[in-house]
């Protein structure tokens, strides 16, 4: 471990503040939509992306969201193709097995899944009588099978692991520095020991909170089990979870246990990356927690993220380092400077910035901004985007409520015109037209328009019956 994770000249520092356009932090005078409603944090890539490249997501909870989000944008996702047969189904939800809360929970699963003879097997179950088992490594699931069934699945899910071997890119969020741990097996499990365990041996497991020295061990760990263990370059993208500890186990509040969780796994990245080639630090921490939470957080809870926020961070991460149009990018520029990723032009995919972005980046933002009634941001948006909204009519209806809010009525049914040509089929366009004659005062137009709703829909005619004031029997 360093000393200091950067030392260099007065002189060269000096320069290189000068050359750094986003070296500011932002105020309401200058630079404020780059923090709020939603923040933009800048990167620059180190390498880049290939379309056709896979991906293997692993980590916290906010890994299956990244993978959910690269998914739909078109890439092949290998930690979404797993099959965990009985336990798996019977289970439901086989994903959620996948999660990994720590650094040394991450590092045991990838040791076993390459190294498979290091493996425990059935000493990290924990027997709850009968046939009922607890593998703390797995969540807080029970397995309601016997050992040899769950050893075998256990196999075929460290045979899904180890398929980041295979892997073009590696997405690694780290989640708590909250661990447990068992003596016996000398070994940091991924969740707290079921408390059957823990009264038939009160001396076997430990509660322990992660250093700072802990966390980057397990991270120089882990890398050197990748270089080991792969033969493709490797292409990393690491980033603390945005989610919070629901819960702590400290005796302190809840608030500053999550801070320090964050804030010492978010330390240990910077000196981790730094220098390492093919490992990059993506803010999808900074992304969410900078932002406004009425957009930042679903739910109403605080703790799970907006879809539309993690729909803008993966976009985010793509254009950075996808190169345009899309190919291969062996010959594009990495680095410091690398991709497409510096400067203050560079912000096609920011959540919050300006620029050019793609189908679902700008749903996704004009969802929040409409949340937040930011209505003339919206607008922007959509003027920067103008050819990608013209061929969408959910971006066009998002235009005409706008204008509607502004009071701009005439704007508002024009943008409802383009969206009717683009999907006639839907029936609510129409009937919004329709509700957007009354202001303009047209009650001729909304009649035609209603005759041709009935024909169109006749299925609809509860709409119909709410339009007394057109003068019309329903």
């Amino acid at each position: 471990m360093r000393d200091n994770i950067e030392r260099i000249s007065a002189e060269a520092a000096m320069q290189r503040a000068r050359r750094n356009d986003l070296r500011r932090y932002p105020a309401p005078d200058r630079d404020a939509e780059r923090l709020y409603p939603l923040a933009s944090p800048e990167v620059r890539p180190g390498f880049t992306i290939a379309r056709s490249d896979t991906v293997y997501a692993i980590g916290s909870c906010f890994a299956r969201n990244v993978e959910k989000a690269l998914a739909e944008a078109g890439l092949r996702v290998l930690s979404r193709e797993f099959d965990l047969g009985e336990i798996g189904a019977s289970l439901e939800d086989g994903a959620n097995f996948f999660n990994k809360y720590s650094i040394h929970s991450v590092v045991n699963e990838l040791r076993w899944a390459f190294e498979r003879a290091t493996f425990p097997g059935a000493a990290l179950l924990y027997p709850l009588g009968g046939n009922r088992h607890v593998d703390a490594q797995l969540g807080m699931a029970r397995l309601d099978f016997d050992i040899d069934t769950i050893l075998a699945f256990r196999h075929r899910y460290l045979d899904a692991l180890a398929q980041v071997r295979e892997a073009d890119v590696i997405v690694l969020t780290l989640g708590y520095v909250e661990t447990w741990f068992d003596r016996h097996l000398g070994l940091y499990l991924n969740v707290a020991p079921p408390q059957q365990a823990i009264k038939a041996d009160p001396e076997r497991f430990e509660f322990r909170v992660l250093s700072y020295r802990d966390v980057l061990a397990g991270l120089e760990e882990l890398h050197a089990l990748l270089v080991r263990h792969r033969t493709k370059p490797l292409k990393m993208l690491v980033t603390v979870s945005p989610v919070p500890l629901l819960s702590t186990f400290r005796d302190m509040d809840v608030l500053v246990a999550n801070a320090y969780s964050k804030s010492v796994q978010r330390a240990a990245l910077d000196e981790f990356v730094l220098g390492r080639e093919g490992v990059d630090y993506f803010p999808s921490y900074e992304f969410v927690t900078l932002s406004n939470p009425a957009v930042a957080w679903s739910r109403a809870d605080f703790r799970h993220v907006s879809q539309d926020v993690i729909t803008r961070i993966m976009e985010s991460v793509l254009s950075r380092y996808v190169p345009a149009g899309g190919d291969d990018g062996r010959d594009a520029a990495a680095g410091d400077g690398g991709g497409d990723g510096g400067g203050e032009g560079a912000d096609s995919g920011v959540a919050g910035g300006s620029g050019a972005l793609a189908r679902g980046g700008l749903l996704s933002t004009l969802r929040m901004l409409a949340k937040l009634e930011r209505f003339e941001d919206m607008l922007t948006r959509i003027d920067e985007n103008r050819a990608l909204a013209d061929g969408n009519p959910d971006a066009l209806l998002f235009e005409a409520m706008a204008q509607r809010r502004l009071e701009r009525h005439e704007l508002a049914y024009d943008a409802l015109h383009k969206a009717r040509d683009l999907a006639p089929d839907r029936a609510e366009i129409l009937e919004r037209m329709i509700v957007q004659c009354r202001p303009m005062r047209r009650l001729h137009m909304a009649r035609a328009l209603l005759a041709e709703h009935e024909a169109a829909f006749p299925d609809r005619a509860e709409f119909r019956a709410r339009l007394g004031w057109l003068g019309v029997a329903g």
